[in-house]
């Protein structure tokens, strides 16, 4: 039970001076009281402030240091995108004359074992060529510069054209290739280069690692999506390690003594043109017996021919 101050008695001998310093007595305690818990407030809101000031500077200092390290990052960036697009451009003009004299000795030149050096020149450009133009697309899709270059081909042409440049290459490496489409007498507003690009890395993965046997390419349309499939008879791929193929510099086997060349940029790639295009690529497979990846790019609605 908290005690109460006993009120003020007055006094019949308590003369009214008496009660009136009394009184002022009191009132004195009561505000030096109230000044002392007015000097404590005060000093409170300065440390308060005075620390929230610090901190003001602090936040504004390193928010100035982060901004000034993201420039310098940004400005490496654009410098590294600019060198390695201008070192691929400058590396494939010699090297565009290389495959261009390489052509022109061909007819001209005798014997077996010569065509023979021939040809491995050749296929060593051809795989050059392709390393180049894969570290241009890396750098636009990192710049944000790549554009689909839409055109209207024909479902059809598509097919014929992939039958035309794999089944000659896909029978040399023992496998039975077949190309089915389901598109009909349909064109398409799409950029074929690069959808043909998507299929010859998909193709080339294919007849390169799988099994020998059937290779099987399908085409249909999809309400707004070209959709091209790439199946094989195997070995399959773990289920586990497929997400990880997508991964810029990823490999099945990664080690130096790897039997089949490449930076491991392919499927990374491939799928970032892909969504790019508006679609996507996906890889599936039991493990065992099967693999099948799936290329979806926009297409425009389809116009009869």
């Amino acid at each position: 039970m908290t005690d109460t101050p006993a009120p003020i008695k007055s006094s019949p001998e308590m003369t009214s001076d008496e009660k009136i310093a009394r009184l002022e007595r009191r009132l004195s305690r009561e505000r030096q009281a109230r000044r002392q818990a007015e000097e404590i407030a005060d000093r409170g809101m300065r440390e308060l402030w005075l620390t929230n000031r610090s901190l003001d500077q602090r936040v504004e200092e390193r928010t100035a240091d982060l901004e000034a390290t993201l420039a310098k990052l940004q400005v490496a960036s654009g410098s590294r995108q600019r060198f390695l697009a201008t070192l691929s451009h400058e590396m494939r003009t010699p090297l565009n004359g290389i495959l261009g004299m390489l052509e022109l000795l061909t007819p001209h030149t005798s014997g077996e074992q010569a065509q023979t050096y021939l040809g491995t020149a050749r296929e060593s450009a051809d795989r050059l060529h392709q390393l180049l133009a894969r570290l241009l697309d890396l750098v636009d899709l990192e710049t944000g510069s790549l554009r689909p270059d839409l055109r209207l081909i024909a479902g059809s042409d598509l097919a014929d054209s992939i039958r035309d440049r794999w089944q000659l290459r896909a029978m040399r490496g023992g496998h039975l290739l077949t190309v089915s489409s389901h598109l009909e007498d349909q064109s398409f507003l799409i950029d074929d280069d690069r959808v043909s690009q998507i299929v010859d890395e998909l193709l080339d993965n294919t007849t390169t690692h799988a099994n020998r046997g059937a290779v099987r390419v399908v085409l249909h349309h999809d309400e707004d999506q070209l959709v091209v499939s790439v199946s094989d008879s195997g070995p399959g791929i773990d289920p586990e390690l497929i997400e990880g193929l997508f991964s810029d510099f990823s490999m099945l086997d990664d080690s130096t003594a790897r039997a089949h060349q490449g930076l491991g940029l392919g499927l990374g790639l491939s799928r970032r043109i892909s969504q790019a295009m508006g679609g996507d690529l996906v890889l599936d497979s039991d493990g065992e017996t099967y693999s099948t990846a799936t290329l979806t790019v926009l297409a425009k609605a389809p116009i009869a021919n």
